[in-house]
């Protein structure tokens, strides 16, 4: 098949050259297939009454007729808790804002449902969706694969041929895993690459977006986007640090990147470590000639520890490429050949293959630290499961509507847009999320589900809430938070020993910030009410 892009010649300073960094989206064979950004709604397949009551997860409760909305039969309580409702006024916040369901795990309704059929952006407490759908249709045990294939033949620890890298959606392909599949490349017999070295990200379309189209912040970790070959979650750490030996600051990125150059402007200020004396700034440029730079400024605070710094600085493609140059050559490899990118020959044959870890190892970093990146490229690996590659949204949104109809969901106000929840076009009502919820509890996979979950008090993105209290290290809960939403929903053990299904969504009215601390203090004193109080509930 012919090779896509721009071709590199060999050397750091031709990997730079490497496709800017939306080539893709810009190139006329790219742009006719790539996704579109635009979010769906999903389309249940006009699931039935009569759907629910047979197979359904809820096939216990009464009569569908009964239903008051998604998931609801009915409720023992509509009325916010007393704590919250006296609360309100001082949160600057109305109750129109919020969405709130509250279930116990064996109980045939919800012992709350306050505005619950009421859509709303549920920001990163989406990921549970993603997490569901994902550990239902791939299992705790599936794994991604990251290829080398050569098309050539190997003589004298030479390659006289091509050699490829094709990724497969690997979402964790960290920095020690390419290294290792580098050595491996050596261990098996090659030294010197003769031909072309050429890096295939074929399984996944392109995305249309670009990174920072969000917020404007492209560079913040963030803000990567899918690509099938992601090293490192395409993040640079920029490692700084008081070099004591030398009396300087000293500078280094992980991975290593042949094709950046480190332009180091700090000084070491012999001070405390305060905000006053401590202050760095990291900047990725590209001019018109010469190497991308990495430009480091400010001053180093001689008694700081050690700074890392996250960074997208180079685009898919090209951080690939500059991280295998740079580790194949500290191997003492060498390459003749260009550096590309393109697709893998018919006749190219297989020399060697990564595995990921299992996808219940990996869940925890996607739901305990919020990965977006990892989140959205476990999405898309479900629409390549039901379809085949190459990998879209679009394929994932039909994945995701399919397996809502054969699990008998149906959800109408669900907009699910690339997997993540860094997006304010996701919408679901706090019904709707209860109910998976509820019903992932009852799955073989569910303790890979809550495993992967925040803990109260403890890690991820709980660690610093409600430290000092009873409920600490008893709930765990997806977080989500962007500019207009700040939610939570998972699971929470009481001071009985039940355990609840607890879903809260605070959302923003038109023309209101909202501080992330206003939801928060409703998502607490949700949590309270139903710790304390268990036993009147």
């Amino acid at each position: 098949m012919p090779r896509l892009g721009m071709q590199l010649v060999s050397g750091a300073a031709l990997i730079a050259a490497m496709l800017p960094l939306n080539a893709l989206a810009q190139s006329p064979s790219a742009t006719a297939s790539a996704e579109p950004s635009a979010a769906v709604s999903i389309d249940p397949f006009g699931t039935t009454a009569s759907d629910h009551a047979s197979g359904s997860p809820d096939s216990a409760l009464a009569d569908p007729a009964d239903r008051i909305g998604v998931g609801l039969t009915r409720a023992d309580s509509f009325e916010l808790p007393p704590t919250i409702k006296k609360r309100l006024p001082a949160l600057l916040l109305d109750p129109s804002q919020i969405s709130l369901y509250v279930r116990r795990i064996d109980a045939d309704h919800p012992r709350l449902a306050f505005d619950a059929n009421h859509p709303r952006i549920p920001a990163s407490v989406a990921k549970l969706i993603t997490s569901i759908v994902a550990l239902d249709l791939l299992g705790p045990q599936y794994r991604w694969h990251t290829d080398v294939l050569i098309d050539g033949s190997i003589r004298d620890h030479q390659l006289v041929g091509d050699l490829y890298i094709k990724g497969y959606g690997d979402p964790y392909l960290s920095t020690e895993a390419y290294a290792a599949l580098i050595r491996a490349i050596r261990a098996k017999g090659i030294e010197h690459i003769g031909g072309d070295l050429i890096f295939d990200n074929s399984q996944l379309l392109p995305p249309a977006a670009e990174r920072g189209d969000f917020d404007g912040a492209a560079q913040r970790s963030y803000n990567a986007l899918p690509a099938a070959l992601s090293i490192n979650r395409q993040i640079t750490y920029v490692h700084i640090y008081h070099d004591r030996q030398q009396g300087r600051v000293g500078v280094y990125t992980e991975p290593p990147l042949s094709a950046l150059e480190i332009v180091n402007q700090a000084r070491i200020v012999n001070a405390p470590c305060k905000g006053r004396y401590h202050r760095l700034s990291v900047r990725f440029v590209e001019p018109e000639q010469g190497l991308p730079q990495l430009r480091i400024g400010g001053s180093f605070a001689s008694e700081c520890a050690d700074e890392r710094i996250p960074r997208l600085v180079l685009s898919p493609e090209r951080h690939a490429a500059a991280a295998f140059d740079a580790l194949w050559r500290q191997l003492g490899g060498s390459i003749d050949g260009r550096v590309l990118l393109g697709r893998t020959t018919d006749h190219a044959q297989s020399f060697h293959r990564a595995l990921s870890p299992p996808l219940g190892e990996l869940l925890p970093r996607i739901n305990k630290y919020s990965d977006n990146l990892m989140a959205r490229m476990l999405f898309l690996e479900l629409g390549v499961l039901r379809d085949g590659p190459p990998g879209s949204v679009d394929k994932s949104r039909d994945a995701l509507s399919a397996w809502l109809a054969d699990q008998g969901f149906d959800f109408p106000d669900l907009v699910f847009d690339n997997g993540s929840g860094l997006s304010r076009e996701t919408q679901i009502s706090a019904a709707a999320l209860g109910e998976l919820l509820f019903w992932a509890y009852h799955q073989p996979w569910m303790p890979e589900l809550i495993a992967s979950l925040p803990i109260l008090g403890v890690d991820g993105t709980l660690s610093r809430r409600m430290r000092s209290e009873p409920v600490q290290g008893r709930a765990h809960l997806k977080t989500g938070t962007v500019r207009d939403a700040s939610c939570i929903a998972g699971y929470l053990l009481d001071a009985q020993g039940q355990r609840w299904v607890v879903v809260a969504l605070v959302n923003a009215v038109a023309g209101q910030s909202l501080q992330a601390w206003r939801g928060h203090a409703v998502h607490h004193d949700l949590l309270r009410w139903i710790y304390e109080d268990s036993a009147a509930l």
